[in-house]
């Protein structure tokens, strides 16, 4: 997913088979405990793992379901 132009939500969405809630829910968790604000810009890699914009892992998309 984090080569696709932009990181579009509704891919990720598709590709980990969860809802836009669940998905919103559990980036804000892990923007939350990596003492990010909802603004920052994050990716979402292939493994379902989040990282920041210089690729630090921040947590995983399933962790937080």
């Amino acid at each position: 997913m984090s080569r696709r132009p932009g990181n579009p939500t509704k891919y990720a969405r598709d590709r980990l088979g969860i809802t836009r809630e669940q998905l919103g829910e559990a980036l804000h968790e892990i923007k939350a405990s990596g003492n990010l604000r909802a603004a920052d810009r994050v990716i979402i890699c292939d493994d379902d793992m989040v990282t920041d914009k210089y690729g630090e892992p921040l947590g995983n998309i399933y962790d937080e379901l």
